[in-house]
């Protein structure tokens, strides 16, 4: 078999300075790109388009969904009203990656989420999120970390006799850590297989689907932590 097509959704942004100054752009980091192909896939960049027909018509020629990281899910899409302490938001990005997770689901398609991703998987199958991780004031840890995002943050447990555990081997991790926001309510048939010492949930896999996600970002720390490139890995082999 051949290699999979694996598609990375792209994230949005308008130009703040220079001659693009206002110019919209949608786009994906190098990383993303780099992991999928070093672990045997080949990728497809999503751009955000909000019609199904299209987005389904991408669909079609891929084997897999890596959702990628990013701003705030809105939470009017968990049945909230949104708190002071949500960040960025962008309507189209949240509509076009919720009907993909939809989609995906429904042809069978592997998906991985990261960072962002994890929280989009959550909304998407009915979860909820702590809008910002002050919330709850039992989180002591930084997840917003003030050093080189290839770094460590901090230390994540991982739940034996998970996917996760599998991946790695062993029962605790260091990550890199860029998020206010962590699933709150995890979805049904999901089960939590990573957690920070304080009890953010670091990541989340189905019980019966090929849908794992993670809230750090492996596709960053791959150069200084090979170890990290076994997530893409095992996603990619699940695509086959």
């Amino acid at each position: 078999m051949g290699k999979p097509f694996i598609g990375i959704t792209g994230d949005y942004m308008i130009s703040e300075k220079g001659m693009s100054l206002g110019q919209e752009r949608y786009f994906i980091s190098k990383e993303f790109v780099d992991a999928v192909l070093e672990a045997g896939g080949v990728p497809v960049i999503i751009p955000i388009i909000n019609k199904e027909e299209d987005i389904l018509k991408i669909m079609d020629s891929l084997d897999g969904i890596v959702l990628s990281g990013g701003f705030d899910v809105n939470p009017i899409y968990y049945g909230e009203e949104p708190s002071k302490y949500v960040g960025f938001t962008y309507t189209p990005r949240d509509l076009c990656e919720l009907f993909i997770v939809k989609a995906a689901i429904e042809k069978d398609m592997p998906i991985l989420g990261i960072s962002r991703g994890q929280q989009v998987i959550t909304v998407a199958f009915g979860g909820k999120l702590y809008q910002d991780l002050s919330d709850n004031n039992t989180f002591y840890i930084n997840h917003m970390q003030r050093a080189s995002i290839n770094d460590i943050g901090h230390y994540v447990d991982i739940v034996p006799g998970t996917r996760l555990f599998k991946i790695f081997e062993k029962d605790r991790l260091l990550v890199n850590s860029f998020h206010h926001q962590a699933a709150k309510v995890v979805p049904d048939n999901f089960i939590v297989s990573a957690t920070s010492s304080d009890g953010v949930v670091e990541a989340i896999e189905h019980k019966t689907k090929p849908i794992m996600a993670v809230q750090w970002h492996p596709e960053i720390m791959i150069k200084k932590h090979p170890v990290m490139l076994r997530i893409f890995e095992e996603f990619i082999n699940w695509c086959r």
